[in-house]
């Protein structure tokens, strides 16, 4: 399961971990719903799985897809192969392209 993430830091948020690490990524008072937006990429068996969900949304790069967790952080994830690979979070500054 941990080659399914693009860093560390977002997988030891998934598994409900606060590090210096972690928060310096993600503020700790956002931890728990990064986690539900992980758990919702993690589960899914397709991308429009997610797509019911508030804050999802596929970018114009091809298989590449994003929830929104709040103001500018992201959990962002590509498909491939039946699932979710190269799932990240971070505060990304482009405009969601």
């Amino acid at each position: 399961m941990r080659e399914r993430f693009g860093d560390e830091e977002t997988w030891q948020i998934w598994n409900g971990q606060a590090t210096k690490a972690t928060r310096r990524l993600l503020p700790q008072h956002l931890h728990e719903k990064a986690q539900r937006q992980l758990n919702r990429v993690v589960l899914a068996a397709k991308p429009t799985d997610c797509a019911i969900f508030k804050g999802f949304k596929m970018l114009q790069r091809r298989q590449t897809y994003q929830f929104q967790i709040d103001g500018q952080y992201r959990v962002r994830f590509d498909w491939e192969n039946g699932e979710a690979v190269r799932i990240t979070t971070a505060d990304f500054h482009d405009k969601d392209e």
